[in-house]
């Protein structure tokens, strides 16, 4: 017998719009991290992959959305769009929705962030509620979006976690990542330095290394070999 929808655990739904792509990786590490956080279930999906009559099932949305051109949606935003903007669609048709979005623009642009800005304003006029204020990561910042996401994903942990403890368990680890509890690592780096190769294990090590080699140097002692970075990855079926 199939359970109920009350039997099912609340579950994490992640939409993202994304044209080139940097939308997608943004999403894929809020659902990353939520899962880190214990979250019982966690779905990431391209918006034109879910179907918006389904939203007001949904308890918990986070939406992540790109900026075309001047202002212009990404192409699997739209019909999602378009479904949302309905006059038919009352002020309490998403009540008990909560959800946050977070928007990928370049500030230099007028309409910065625009998808993201209107999508936030029709889910609350939806009735949805807001976990946390909007988030606006911008391509001018030296960090480029994620220098926005960085302190909003704190914050939306945080609200959230007050919002449903039990959705976010362990949620000090999505906040505060414990490496110890990530497993083993799928990829091995190893340093070859003449005259002596060097396998580094330990992370903190291993991030500092890789921050001070220079990929190719351009002088180097004859007879020896440059530096250089060997990734070897292990595949896992399943």
């Amino acid at each position: 017998m199939a359970a109920s929808s009350s039997e099912l655990p609340e579950r994490l739904v992640v939409l993202y719009a994304s044209q080139t792509g940097n939308a997608m990786d943004a999403a894929e590490r809020v659902g990353r991290e939520a899962e880190r956080g214990g979250c019982p279930a966690v779905d990431v999906l391209s918006m034109d992959c879910f179907d918006p009559s389904c939203l007001p099932r949904e308890r918990y949305v986070v939406f992540v959305v790109s900026t075309m051109g001047q202002g212009d949606p990404p192409d699997s935003m739209k019909d999602f769009w378009t479904y949302l903007t309905r006059k038919s669609l009352g002020a309490r048709w998403l009540e008990g929705l909560f959800y946050a979005v977070f928007g990928l623009g370049d500030s230099t642009y007028g309409k910065y962030n625009y998808p993201a800005k209107k999508l936030d304003r029709r889910l609350f006029n939806l009735g949805a509620e807001r976990i946390t204020e909007k988030g606006l990561g911008d391509d001018q910042h030296s960090s480029g979006y994620e220098g926005a996401l960085d302190p909003w994903l704190l914050i939306l942990w945080k609200s959230l976690n007050q919002t449903n403890p039990s959705l976010l368990p362990r949620i000090s680890d999505a906040i505060h990542p414990n490496l110890n509890i990530l497993g083993d690592a799928k990829v091995e780096v190893i340093y070859y330095s003449a005259p002596q190769d060097t396998t580094i294990s330990d992370p903190k090590i291993l991030i500092e290394r890789a921050r001070s080699m220079s990929p190719a140097l351009k002088y180097h002692n004859e007879g020896e070999p440059q530096f250089m970075l060997q990734m070897l990855t292990k595949f896992y079926s399943g």
